[in-house]
């Protein structure tokens, strides 16, 4: 079942095209816990899913999973990958190790500590 969704845009204007993004509900994969998402890009949807030891942590894999595939597609080297007006960045969260990526708002919320 799905449990959240997203649309982010590619280009603007006439040429912008959507993609959708979909968080499927946690399931018990004994003895861990599967989180499915998909990710509908103009080329094709992707399908792929992350783990964690109870539902919570396998949500927060596949949300850290998303904003790496927003990340490190071609669509945000290009630039044309986009939100919401406003907003510069994605809002997914990232893993500690991919933190130098972020952009905009994304690194001002989930950029490294300044510690």
């Amino acid at each position: 079942m799905v449990i959240a969704t997203r649309r982010m845009t590619i280009g603007a204007g006439p040429n912008e095209k959507a993609v959708e993004i979909r968080l499927y509900q946690p399931e018990r994969a004994d003895p861990k816990w599967v989180c499915r998402y998909e990710i509908d890009w103009p080329e094709g949807t992707i399908r792929s899913q992350a783990q964690g030891n109870d539902m919570i942590e396998a949500i927060h894999m596949a949300l850290q999973k998303l904003g790496t595939e927003m990340y490190l597609s071609r669509y945000h080297h290009e630039g044309s990958l986009h939100w919401m007006p406003g907003w510069v960045g994605y809002n997914f969260p990232i893993p500690k190790n991919g933190r130098d990526l972020l952009v905009g708002d994304d690194q001002i919320y989930f950029g490294p500590d300044e510690k």
